[in-house]
């Protein structure tokens, strides 16, 4: 797999697609290559072609029946789908897919899904590099909303210090947004939803 992973999202509704382009576009590595209505002729085959990594779709989307578009998708395509729909979908369209991100779901809820769906499918790539114990420590005060002068106050060290350690994480997890060092820290237990509480 490339560097990047590549997104392809299916969804007729324009709102719902640019939102996701926006999260997706956080998440550290994430591409989306393409955004199709789900009304496009040979959408499967359209779909091949890319080879993209992860598919989102929303089943309501699709011309003709989804489980025939899925069950191409999963037999062509070596690719992560998951469904995007309400939680009121009936149980046996849901059954069709490992994960899906509700209409409801904030975007930390979002990013966490897709970085879980990508852990599962490409163990080999979840070696992420080693920070220091003094990055750890800073990096969760940075998720839990602190400035580099409140941190340097409560640990007793220099602002200059507090910013070369956040561009040692940044560097290191190749991650420039405090969304996405919030998904990074949530996903390796750094942190916990509870300890978010409002910051998000």
């Amino acid at each position: 797999m490339s560097q990047f992973k590549s997104v392809l999202l299916i969804e007729k509704t324009y709102l719902i697609q640019a939102g996701l382009e926006s999260v997706i576009s956080e998440l550290p590595g994430f591409i989306v290559a393409k955004s199709f209505s789900g009304e496009e002729v040979n959408l499967a085959v359209l779909i091949e072609k890319q080879n993209p990594d992860l598919v989102i779709v929303n089943p309501a989307s699709l011309n003709g029946s989804h489980t025939l578009f899925l069950n191409y998708i999963d037999k062509k395509c070596n690719c992560i789908v998951l469904g995007l729909m309400p939680k009121d979908t009936a149980k046996n369209i849901k059954s069709h897919f490992k994960e899906i991100i509700f209409f409801s779901d904030n975007k930390l809820e979002i990013q966490k899904k897709i970085q879980d769906q990508f852990k599962r499918f490409y163990p080999e790539e979840n070696k992420s590099p080693a920070l220091s114990k003094r990055e750890i420590t800073i990096l969760k005060q940075v998720v839990l909303g602190l400035t580099n002068q409140q941190i340097a106050d409560k640990l007793f060290i220099s602002v200059h210090t507090v910013t070369t350690h956040r561009k040692n994480i940044n560097r290191k997890l190749g991650i420039k947004t405090v969304s996405g060092l919030m998904v990074y820290a949530l996903m390796n237990n750094i942190v916990s939803l509870d300890d978010l509480g409002d910051n998000f």
